[in-house]
């Protein structure tokens, strides 16, 4: 009879042991998907020139609070959002929006993908500035990404302030809707880095004594550059 019980016994808890895993399981979390804003096309320091034209020192990018996790952040409407746990950046937003610019601009400007502090002063150096108004996504309708931006040319009185706002239309799935802001950043890093070549080409104005320059090149005009295509 104790036997009979032993084995019994034996048994639901066996039975229990296994319902608890499958419910330990039917309760896991699905695995968390990473993605980047970089592309494989994108330069390295081992493939670019070791003499270039100019530097160009990309300061950390602002972007707003509210997309400022690592999390999604994807737009139910107009005045509302969801934050997707599953699906992360694979850095913080903020040094992937940098890093895509950063290479386009570079791409576009011929010179070195980099960030040289040590060359600050450097007169070939182009200090950029990039703080994002908007970040949004909007699964299977289109990307949004809305920077104000600004170059200035170490040891030069003038800076080039550019507003540039891309909708990036895409499918869905998220795979798409991150493509679209990968194409949206790489638009505005090549008008930075056409803006950087444009103003490389402009007469230097002195940032010590630029009354002493000539009119003529004082007020040399530098215009943002057209969103490319």
């Amino acid at each position: 009879m104790k036997l009979i019980q032993s084995r019994a016994w034996c048994a639901i808890a066996r039975i229990a042991t296994v319902m608890g895993l499958a419910a330990l399981s039917a309760c896991a979390s699905p695995p968390a998907r990473f993605y980047t804003l970089a592309t494989d096309s994108e330069p390295t320091r081992a493939n670019v020139s070791v003499s270039p034209a100019f530097w160009i020192d990309m300061r950390t990018v602002k972007v707003p609070a509210s997309v400022a996790r690592s999390q999604f952040v994807v737009q139910v409407d107009a005045a509302r959002v969801r934050i997707l746990e599953n699906e992360r950046w694979a850095s913080p937003l903020a040094d992937e929006i940098r890093n895509a610019l950063l290479a386009a601009a570079t791409r576009q400007a011929s010179g070195p993908d980099t960030y040289q502090p040590g060359h600050a002063e450097d007169a070939r150096t182009y200090q950029v500035s990039v703080d994002v108004q908007r970040f949004e996504s909007w699964p299977g309708s289109h990307a949004l990404l809305d920077v104000t931006w600004s170059v200035r040319k170490s040891n030069d009185s003038r800076t080039l302030t550019c507003r540039s706002i891309v909708s990036q239309r895409v499918s869905a799935g998220y795979d798409a809707l991150v493509n679209g802001h990968r194409v949206a950043v790489r638009r505005i890093g090549t008008q930075i880095g056409e803006a950087v070549r444009e103003f490389s080409a402009a007469p230097f104005v002195s940032a010590v004594a630029p009354a002493r320059m000539p009119a003529g090149m004082r007020n040399s005009a530098l215009t943002c550059p057209a969103l490319a295509g």
